[in-house]
């Protein structure tokens, strides 16, 4: 496969690494199911322990 093979499906992000050019990144990975990883996020991990770059962030952090 060619480099230039994916180019119309992706722009440069690598597997497992933020895509720093997506507008709405938590819409962008998680689509319908966002509203409902809050909930079990706000349930199950309400102080925020299982927190990194792409994570599905508590209500009150930014998504951005």
């Amino acid at each position: 496969m060619s480099s230039g093979t994916l180019r119309p499906y992706v722009d440069g992000a690598y597997v497992d690494v933020p895509n720093a050019a997506a507008l709405d990144r938590e819409r962008e990975y998680y689509g319908a199911n966002c509203e409902r990883l809050r909930q079990v996020k706000a349930r199950y991990d309400p102080e925020n322990a299982f927190s990194f770059e792409q994570s599905v962030p508590l209500s009150s952090e930014s998504t951005v």
